[in-house]
């Protein structure tokens, strides 16, 4: 009953932790331009998810290096022993590309098209209701748009190759970006993996048959390997996302076209047409979106297996400098006076 318990209690925080980010964007976007919920919300959300994954790295290097790693090496120094030091190396090793893609895929901009200004010498080249289709400018950023731009409502701009906007990583995910979100997306999908084999032994070891033969103590893995049921749920999440990324990479489309297909020409001939377009064509193809987003990024196909790790530390400096300069603001001087007021 009390392992029961448990894992009702980490489903139903781990559902409401992942619910936040998205309740804030929903928060931002329907309150007023300046409204105080829309300005505290993004240093509310930079909060939330600095505190979840400080809490969640302590959780996974407790469990890995305290729980599971001597459940399946042995409880007598399992970080000096062989099969110890394979599983700590390859534990680093996705840890550190997950860690890294996420940050940079937050902190970097995914890219927006310049602004048209008018001025009363490209007024006649320039002019929005005659010569440029209405489909072909965003009126609301006053920046052409091509067929691969889409306008964000939660952000308030365009965003280059636009897939969609996601609320977990604080914004869009666009042009400059999306080989981040996509390589933290298979890293992330590796690990629940590498989890799930971890915590597969204790669990049948202790609740279970087939690995009955197996000892562990149980004593302390029992309740902490229910985490296997909450992993396998992740995991068959994880498998969905990266199958609809990596199909839609080689289908030449995105989210966002998705959707709008399936709204404008229904789910079923969207789906159709979905399935059709696939094509490994797409991968040396230089104008599609599986080379310009993902395969021209990296100077070699190699370079996918390594942290970027210089370039991580390089955008957490950067926006430290910018958070520090909106925060260190001067005070409005006071005006003078010529005299006492009597």
């Amino acid at each position: 009953m009390s392992s029961l318990v448990w894992l009702v209690g980490i489903v139903i925080l781990l559902v409401g932790l992942l619910q936040l980010p998205l309740l804030f964007d929903i928060v931002r976007s329907c309150a007023p331009k300046n409204a105080v919920p829309k300005r505290l919300a993004g240093p509310i959300i930079d909060a939330v998810v600095v505190t979840v994954m400080s809490c969640l790295f302590f959780f996974v290097f407790y469990l890995f290096f305290w729980v599971f790693l001597p459940a399946h090496v042995g409880y007598r120094d399992p970080w000096l022993e062989g099969d110890g030091l394979k599983h700590i190396a390859f534990f680093w090793f996705i840890f550190t590309n997950t860690i890294c893609n996420y940050i940079c895929c937050v902190y970097t901009d995914p890219g927006t098209p310049p602004k048209i200004t008018i001025t009363p010498d490209n007024a006649m080249s320039i002019s929005i209701e005659s010569c440029i289709p209405k489909e072909k400018i965003c009126l609301e950023c006053k920046c052409m748009k091509a067929e691969t731009t889409h306008h964000c409502s939660i952000c308030k701009k365009c965003v280059l190759y636009m897939d969609h906007h996601c609320p977990f990583v604080m914004g869009c995910v666009g042009q400059h970006n999306f080989h981040y979100f996509y390589s933290f997306m298979m890293y992330f999908y590796t690990g629940m993996c590498y989890a799930v084999y971890m915590t597969v032994g204790p669990f049948f070891g202790c609740h279970g048959s087939p690995y009955r033969e197996i000892t562990y103590d149980c004593e302390q893995v029992s309740i902490l390997s229910i985490l296997y049921v909450v992993l396998m749920l992740n995991m068959f999440g994880a498998t969905f996302m990266n199958a609809f990324n990596t199909l839609a990479l080689l289908s030449n489309t995105s989210t966002m076209s998705c959707l709008l297909d399936g709204i404008n020409a229904g789910f079923k001939a969207a789906i159709i047409n979905f399935i059709s377009s696939i094509s490994l064509d797409n991968f040396f193809n230089r104008r599609s979106r599986l080379y310009i987003l993902v395969v021209s990024k990296r100077r070699h196909p190699l370079l996918f297996f390594v942290p970027p790790v210089v370039t991580t530390l390089k955008l957490v400096v950067k926006h430290c400098r910018t958070k520090q300069r909106t925060i260190n603001f001067k005070l409005p001087r006071m005006p003078k006076t010529g005299g006492l007021i009597a």
